[in-house]
């Protein structure tokens, strides 16, 4: 007798994302299939606050083999989310409309505070042994969802606008990119962080607490383990768990900075499509770790996309 399986899906501001996965006899989880794709959705986002034309073709595209893939899985539920840029684009109730019209998956457009927790589920899932108090955090396309967690509970949660697609075309206009360019950009990510800092302090939450390092999901943070690891082959064991101190985070940064987006192409590790992002992402991550004085990174491969499906399961609240 087959095991019953379900589906999640995650339609972020720069990539989607599908797990395919089977419900054992015990409740537990396992993966059998994920699929990702680089749409950018969040790319050329308009003055006028809506999306690109082009982005919204790309990820539809990406939709409809999806839809078509799941139609074949015979599975029992899809738990679907979309993130990001879709919470402030004009456009974005639209582009939910004709993504269900033309594939039949209805997105949950989730809240910053949703995302974080859920996001939250998804790591505990992978790094069940984090039990201390820390920084939980998902550098994502279009925001990056900060968890500050006691035990596996979330005391605060805050979602602020530091999301790689936003930062590297707000910023990163030379390539490679100039001094004064990285230290605009350097210097307003420290800002929104050191305000979220002071607005957890204020809610009386202790920084000296913390435990040292930064526990991070999503792409950039699992391209930095994998840069780190010069891995040409993406292997999600050696990225789950795996730690990167702060001198060898900023030592892949300054490398990246000084190279051509052509010649980043070539870095092991490296994610394709991702390498006009890195260096957003990677001052992010740098950024976290000094405004709230943490020595490194800990990577969950696991995050938002098992975060819905195990969500969707527990609650059957939402489905494709």
């Amino acid at each position: 007798m087959s095991l019953p399986r379900y589906a999640s899906l995650d339609v972020g501001s720069n990539t989607v994302r599908l797990l395919i996965a089977e419900r054992m006899a015990g409740g537990e989880i396992r993966p059998l299939r994920v699929e990702r794709s680089i749409t950018r959705l969040g790319g050329n986002f308009s003055t006028e606050g809506n999306l690109d034309e082009s982005a919204m073709g790309r990820t539809l595209k990406t939709l409809s083999a999806f839809a078509d893939l799941l139609k074949r899985e015979g599975l029992e539920n899809i738990f679907a989310v979309t993130t990001g840029v879709l919470r402030e684009a004009k456009n974005g109730k639209a582009f939910i409309e004709r993504v269900f019209k033309r594939t039949g998956l209805s997105l949950r457009l989730v809240s910053g505070e949703e995302e974080a927790c859920l996001m939250l589920k998804g790591v505990l899932w992978s790094l069940k042994d984090q039990t201390a108090t820390q920084i939980v955090a998902d550098v994502g396309g279009w925001s990056t969802e900060v968890l500050w967690v006691e035990g596996h509970k979330p005391k605060k949660t805050r979602s602020v606008q530091l999301g790689t697609v936003a930062l590297a075309e707000r910023f990163l206009r030379e390539d490679p990119p100039r001094p004064p360019e990285l230290e605009f950009l350097e210097r307003f990510t420290k800002e929104v962080l050191k305000e979220m800092r002071e607005g957890f302090e204020r809610e009386g939450l202790a920084v000296e607490d913390l435990h040292s390092q930064l526990v991070g999901t999503a792409g950039s943070i699992t391209t930095l383990a994998a840069i780190d690891q010069e891995l040409l082959v993406y292997d999600p064991p050696k990225i789950n768990g795996y730690r990167i101190s702060r001198p060898a985070l900023e030592e892949i940064y300054l490398r990246l900075r000084a190279l051509p987006i052509k010649e980043r192409r070539n870095v092991p590790g490296l994610e394709k499509g991702r390498e006009d992002l890195i260096v957003a992402g990677a001052v992010v991550v740098l950024q976290l770790l000094e405004v709230f004085g943490l020595e490194g990174l800990v990577v969950s491969d696991s995050g938002l996309l098992e975060g819905v499906l195990l969500d969707g399961l527990e609650q059957g609240a939402y489905s494709a």
